[in-house]
């Protein structure tokens, strides 16, 4: 048996203690980690907020109360629960075409893990796209993937999706004239607000993507800040150099997968509109296509308010006002939402979380 040398006596000629050394010694189970204090509190409030706002506001929205929503939602069967499974799980699969397109070398499987893990990180805190960035540029690392082509599949993946997702609003606003249907003010605002986001990001996009100049002056500004920090050091080329050759590597591989990028992004998008579709349907309402598209819409556009964890609370309530406001029975509106933000939500949580969980014990070294 090892001797614990924590109960020997010192030997006799051994230095008096210090001051500091005599204090008694913080408990392993004290420890204190201000940094993981003030995330647990951020995250508890966020949360907190938002499921204050889904418990207040919802039903004042809908004009429906708690009490009949959840009968509509209790009397689904299972059924129809799979079949909503099935429909979810098809969509994340459906992606995973546009982020292996953007990182060539990477398969569907690895594909769909990114997608699960890096959604479960960003649900879980408010602004969390960038903590689900960090993971899943640490998996794509251990895959073997460098920093710059992680750092193009990111920047692709996020472009497209978010240009989807400030089209939607003009598209779903023209099919509901074309229907015949009135759209509300929440439709007509984030159809405005979505164009004008989206003329932005193409007149940003576009200046970047002609030349070299725009990326070599942001680069530059980088060099410059460099040179006036003692701790940030530059690659040996320079930042304007290297911001050159991405904006050519990023170019050549549009060029060659933008096809199924559009592809995957429209199929996820198809088949989560598809899933809100049937959960209407499945509460006892059958809403046009348009409608369900017009909806979806706004739950796109509000989805990039991120001050809660997946904009929770504001896309609920959002969507919710909009299936009012297209003459939807307020009840299945508000449970129908809530089903559907269950899967394309709730769902991502701990099935992303058992993936990344997966992961991390395959990754990690096995004792000889």
């Amino acid at each position: 048996m090892a001797l614990d040398l924590a109960l020997a006596p010192p030997p006799t000629d051994a230095p008096r203690p210090t001051e500091a050394a005599r204090l008694p010694s913080k408990a392993p189970g004290r420890v204190r980690h201000p940094g993981a204090r003030r995330r647990a509190a951020r995250l508890a409030v966020s949360g907190a907020l938002a499921t204050g706002f889904v418990a207040v506001a919802l039903p004042k929205v809908a004009g429906a109360e708690w009490s009949a929503i959840a009968r509509a939602l209790g009397g689904l069967s299972l059924a129809q629960l799979v079949l909503l499974t099935v429909v979810w799980l098809s969509g994340l699969w459906a992606h995973t075409p546009a982020l292996t397109a953007a990182l060539p070398g990477l398969s569907h499987r690895r594909a769909l893990l990114l997608n699960l893990t890096g959604s479960f990180v960003s649900n879980l805190l408010p602004l969390g796209g960038a903590a689900g960035t960090v993971a899943n540029w640490k998996m794509a690392r251990s895959w073997g993937f460098s920093s710059p082509a992680f750092a193009r599949w990111a920047l692709l993946t996020n472009l497209f999706d978010t240009a989807l997702k400030l089209v939607l609003p003009a598209v779903a606003l023209l099919w509901l004239a074309a229907a015949g249907v009135e759209a509300g003010g929440t439709l007509n605002g984030a159809a405005y607000v979505g164009l004008g986001l989206l003329t932005f990001v193409a007149l940003v996009v576009w200046l970047l993507a002609r030349d070299d100049r725009a990326v070599r002056t942001v680069g530059a500004w980088g060099d410059v800040l460099c040179s006036h920090g003692r701790r940030l050091h530059p690659p040996a080329e320079g930042y304007a150099a290297r911001a050159a050759a991405f904006r050519r590597e990023s170019r050549a591989l549009v060029a060659d997968g933008w096809a199924r990028m559009v592809f995957g992004k429209v199929a996820y998008a198809s088949l989560q509109a598809a899933l809100l579709w049937l959960s209407l349907r499945m509460l006892g309402v059958t809403p046009s296509p348009a409608v369900v598209l017009a909806a979806f819409a706004v739950e796109r556009v509000l989805s990039l308010v991120v001050l809660t964890p997946g904009a929770t609370g504001v896309v609920e309530v959002g969507m919710t006002g909009a299936l009012a406001a297209l003459q939807v029975d307020s009840t299945v509106a508000a449970a129908g939402v809530l089903l559907y933000r269950a899967f394309t939500f709730g769902m991502e949580i701990p099935v992303g979380g058992l993936s990344m969980l997966a992961w991390s014990v395959r990754r990690s070294p096995q004792p000889v």
